[in-house]
């Protein structure tokens, strides 16, 4: 947070987009217990966690933990309605009719959105990934306030990213980034393998989904500031304004002479080796 404050990377709007099912599913189990139709039918069985979102009960008891939420805490700018991880798709006839299985979740999204927007005007937004199966584009309107962010990673489909961005603006107002800095799994804080510390794809790519009409940028991090301190500091200035992205060279001198004062060469050496 003291990092988040001293490099001005704050949101003008929290946008929550986390997956969310799980916890509907958790907070709601008295529910769910008293009406197994609200889980996905797969394989015969209403065992799935991707909702049986077909079901107007199973949409109004997602609505009303929204609602929930922010009586509960009512600062609360947004809530996420991003489907659980991984796979299991409701199978019955029903949820076939929707459509896609993006078209699927942007229906119990819009859903949400409809009714916070009914008792608390246009102030409260809803947010969820363009990730996985629900990464493809929808043949549905999203409502005004859903905020979809488009992954760069996990996508299916066959498509670009710029493809994506393209397809998904075609159907709502406000997009965003869902971006992988650093996941230790995959880079294990190594130097040089992280996305974070890659100083020319942050100058390429921040201004790119800018232009393209992103608004939003949630990304992935880990508390490795020494392979990818100078990628962090990088996207904290063009964050705040992409046009910093010219001035990547400056910007550059500016950490290491105020990071490392007389051992700024060194660390320079060092920063170019890694990347």
């Amino acid at each position: 947070a003291q990092w988040c404050a001293r490099n001005r990377a704050t949101s003008g709007i929290a946008l929550n987009s986390g997956h969310a099912y799980d916890g509907i599913l958790h907070r709601n189990e008295a529910a769910f217990a008293q009406h197994p139709e609200y889980l996905g039918l797969r394989g015969g069985q209403r065992n799935s966690t991707k909702f049986c979102i077909s079901n107007p009960g199973l949409r109004q008891l997602v609505v009303d933990d929204a609602l929930r939420q922010i009586e509960k805490n009512p600062a609360l700018q947004s809530v996420s309605v991003d489907p659980s991880d991984g796979g299991g798709w409701c199978e019955c006839e029903e949820c076939k009719k929707l459509g896609s299985v993006t078209d699927r979740a942007l229906t119990l999204a819009n859903a949400v959105a409809t009714g916070l927007e009914a008792k608390y005007g246009p102030t409260k937004y809803v947010g969820m990934y363009a990730y996985n199966q629900h990464s493809p584009p929808p043949s549905i309107e999203a409502h005004p306030r859903v905020v979809v962010s488009v992954a760069t990673s996990f996508i299916q489909g066959g498509f670009t990213i710029d493809e994506l961005l393209a397809g998904w603006q075609k159907k709502c107002r406000t997009l965003g980034i869902r971006e992988y800095y650093s996941v230790n799994t995959w880079d294990r804080d190594l130097p040089g393998a992280a996305r974070g510390g890659k100083l020319d794809y942050l100058q390429k790519t921040t201004p790119h989904f800018y232009d393209r009409g992103a608004r939003f940028m949630s990304a992935e991090s880990s508390d490795n500031w020494g392979p990818n301190g100078l990628g962090y500091y990088l996207a904290g200035r063009m964050l705040w304004d992409v046009k910093e992205a010219d001035r990547q060279d400056e910007l550059i001198a500016d950490f290491f002479d105020r990071s490392f004062g007389p051992a700024r060469e060194p660390m320079a050496a060092y920063y170019q080796m890694l990347d």
